[in-house]
């Protein structure tokens, strides 16, 4: 296994009662040994048992490799109120009502982690019960528009032609042989990703030198944006979508089910909270 990352950090804290981190990580993972415990859409080894073969067959990228990961969090003290920029001087109030806000943000912007594809189950197995990956067709996107009913592109993978005698698929390579029968190398294509944004306005209410209250709204995914499994991929229970990884069925590149079923959907909460 490898790793290379190049990892940034930027933080700024203004004098105006702004202030903000963001990082970004740019890296790429390859390995030939799986991981049991993450739960995602990588496969399992193929040939694992055959001299000459083992699991080197099987390098590519690591499970958990997310080639882009950017967040970007912050606060920011509202200029109103008594000493701000905005109503300097109000009092009583005019002072309880406008000052005292404050606002929090946390944003994620993470790119997919890999898939893998296995060759059509038109037919029989070309490689005769080993299992065989998808090749990728150079030149060609593997994504589709996006959507969730058309996330991968059937035109961007094909895959060994199954030995004479067995149902042949309409799109195949033939003339292929002995570990060329396998397919093409795992984790062909990036899954769906992740952008969340989480938000926060508080409002602290001053009662004496020793006591406050705070006000606290949160809005959890307040874009209420999904994070889908890739296609093929249940998990939580949820059965995964039949043919959204064969790419001679109509149903590929179809997801079946969001990441986080529980904690996708939009969630506000509000709370106060004494400090003393």
């Amino acid at each position: 296994s490898y790793y290379n990352g190049l990892q940034t950090t930027l933080q700024k804290h203004f004098s105006g009662g702004l202030d903000f981190l963001t990082t970004y990580t740019y890296s790429r993972c390859r390995s030939d040994a799986g991981d049991l415990l993450n739960g995602t859409a990588i496969g399992s080894y193929r040939a694992v048992d055959i001299p000459g073969v083992g699991i080197q067959a099987d390098y590519g990228d690591c499970d958990f490799d997310i080639r882009h990961v950017f967040h970007f969090s912050g606060g920011y003290q509202l200029p109103f109120g008594k000493g701000k920029h905005f109503l300097s001087k109000a009092s009583g109030p005019v002072n309880l009502l406008a000052g005292g806000w404050s606002t929090q943000w946390i944003a994620t912007i993470e790119g997919g982690q890999p898939i893998t594809l296995g060759c059509s189950s038109t037919g029989d197995s070309p490689a005769g019960g080993v299992g065989c990956y998808d090749y990728v067709i150079p030149g060609v996107n593997r994504h589709g528009s996006g959507a969730p009913d058309h996330f991968l592109n059937p035109a961007a993978f094909t895959q060994p032609c199954p030995p004479a005698g067995y149902a042949q698929p309409s799109t195949c390579i033939s003339g292929l042989s002995g570990l060329a029968l396998l397919g093409g190398s795992a984790s062909q294509v990036s899954g769906p990703g992740i952008g969340r944004l989480d938000f926060s306005l508080f409002k602290d209410i001053p009662i004496s030198e020793r006591f406050r209250m705070q006000f606290r709204s949160e809005f959890f995914n307040i874009l209420n944006h999904p994070t889908f499994n890739a296609p093929g991929f249940g998990g939580n229970g949820v059965r995964a979508l039949p043919g959204s990884t064969d790419f001679l069925d109509a149903n590929f590149g179809r997801i079946g089910s969001t990441r986080f079923p529980f904690n996708d959907p939009r969630q506000i909460q509000f709370a106060l909270k004494l400090y003393f």
